[in-house]
């Protein structure tokens, strides 16, 4: 565990799974100034387009990585084997920051959280959507009761799966493969974990899954949700993973005002029911995505050089999944690996 206010620099961090976002985050950490970093892969399926710099250790297996003294581990590699990962760092009292979704198991989720509760092993999700400026304002006016009563709510987040990692056969990757927990739920669930920040925990929720089939893979790929929140809200939730054009967005629907975002527009607005003009509270035009994935490092190793829990906990990764757990068929995937 990390003494109270240890410097960034002596920080020594592991990185499991070296893919898109694990690159991203190994990059981040150097910009930040964590040197000390170690990178666990599978020696016999590197991808060769994803070469870690050469000041990066590179080590084939999780014990290996404990050994370097570790103070933070990342765990990025596809969702099925998110909990096992987690399980050995807990184990060994190294705190662990779990890319979304948490499992593709909601028993298994539940089982991490209890054992990092246990240990009292800090265990935390790396939910990056909540850093983002327009989320986080949206936010807080939902909380502050600048709309009102809330009475409904929107989220949506429609994308196309091949366009995700060009440099690969989308086919190949976790979220198309049932093995590995892939498909649009648990895969898309940055919505529902917003949605469940800003509303509070999840009472209901039900909806359907389906198979476009425009995409080769044995997983759905379109979901429609709608969860209930306290006081009567009621949230729609629309998911795909089909849609070549990029649709995401929100919507809070207030007695007093409605806030709402999308990404074609890039502003963050605000609607007064006794005006016809609108307020922009944010104008993310010329705003860097690794921004917000920058915010939420900081965030998260200031908490592990100061010894504190987690800026997001996990319990944020099991309340997303439980409501999942309430769709029919979105993880039946999980339960007939076990037959």
């Amino acid at each position: 565990m990390s003494m109270p206010n240890k410097p960034l620099a002596e920080l020594r961090v592991a990185i499991v799974g070296y893919g898109s976002i694990g690159r991203r985050h190994c990059d981040n950490l150097e910009r930040l100034g964590v040197s000390r970093r170690i990178v666990v892969r599978r020696a016999e399926s590197a991808n060769p387009a994803f070469t870690p710099p050469s000041d990066v250790t590179v080590v084939h297996s999780i014990s290996a990585a404990i050994e370097h003294g570790l103070d933070l581990a990342i765990i990025c590699n596809p969702t099925a084997q998110h909990v096992a990962s987690a399980r050995q760092f807990i184990a060994a009292g190294v705190p662990v920051l779990i890319e979304k979704p948490l499992a593709h198991r909601l028993a298994d989720a539940e089982e991490l959280l209890e054992e990092s509760r246990r240990t009292a092993t800090p265990a935390g999700m790396a939910y990056s959507m909540r850093y983002h400026p327009a989320y986080a304002s949206a936010r807080e006016h939902v909380q502050s009761g600048r709309l009102g009563r809330v009475l409904y709510a929107k989220a949506w987040f429609e994308t196309y799966l091949p366009d995700w990692h060009p440099w690969e056969d989308y086919r190949l990757s976790y979220a198309a493969r049932r093995e590995l927990g892939g498909g649009v739920l648990p895969t898309l669930d940055h919505e529902i974990d917003f949605l469940n920040g800003c509303l509070g925990p999840p009472l209901a929720a039900r909806g359907i899954i389906a198979r476009s089939g425009t995409l080769e893979m044995d997983v759905t790929d379109i979901a429609a949700l709608s969860i209930e929140y306290g006081e009567g809200v009621l949230a729609a939730v629309a998911l795909s993973l089909c849609r070549r054009r990029l649709s995401r967005g929100f919507e809070f629907i207030g007695s007093d005002a409605t806030v709402r975002y999308d990404f074609d527009t890039a502003r963050l607005s605000l609607q007064s029911s006794k005006s016809s003009a609108s307020e922009v509270l944010w104008d993310g035009s010329a705003y860097d995505f690794n921004e917000l994935y920058l915010e939420m490092l900081r965030d998260v190793l200031s908490a592990v050089a100061e010894s504190r829990a987690s800026p997001v906990p996990l319990q944020s990764g099991v309340e997303t999944l439980n409501v999942i757990g309430q769709i029919p068929g979105a993880i039946e995937d999980a339960q007939s690996n076990e037959s």
